[in-house]
């Protein structure tokens, strides 16, 4: 039984991750929190789902273990697996995250601030990651670092 309908490949599912990525481009430009945290929830489950396609990908060119390699070792696969993790289940348990809220609880490691613009006192939301080590990264970048890590990954082993 196939229940992702229109998914066939880990390539499929980066075109899904890619358009999330856009919306979720689209909804901070727009400044509209709500959509911001559905649409980072959307980005991250598409953009972590890829590990389990990969490992499940019928290949000879990459073992299941350098899908998880990578992930650990990416600061922007590590991160939105967090996200993705604490949304879906609410507290992490399983592993220990490197991701972090601001208020290093065990909350969604996102953090959604306002802060002054500089025209004047309009109040522009960031979309902040913040890690276990204190680092502080954009979320949009680090999305699309996520995206081209994926993309490179693919490319090497010829998915």
């Amino acid at each position: 039984m196939a229940l992702a309908l229109g998914f066939t490949s880990p390539k499929d599912l980066l075109g899904k991750a890619e358009r999330d990525l856009s919306d979720f481009e689209s909804a901070v430009a727009a400044q509209d929190e709500r959509r911001i945290g559905d649409v980072l929830y959307d980005f991250s489950v598409s953009v972590t789902s890829i590990k389990d396609w990969l490992k499940a990908h019928p290949s000879g060119s990459f073992t299941g273990a350098e899908v998880e390699a990578l992930v650990s070792a990416s600061t922007a696969l590590s991160s939105f697996r967090d996200i993705a993790n604490a949304n879906k289940h609410r507290f992490i348990t399983r592993y220990s995250p490197s991701t972090v809220d601001a208020t290093l609880s065990v909350l969604p490691s996102y953090s959604i601030a306002p802060i002054p613009s500089v025209a004047g006192p309009k109040r522009r939301l960031r979309v902040k990651i913040i890690r276990v080590d204190g680092t502080r990264l954009e979320a949009c970048k680090l999305a699309r670092t996520a995206v081209e890590e994926w993309r490179a990954f693919m490319a090497k082993h010829g998915v």
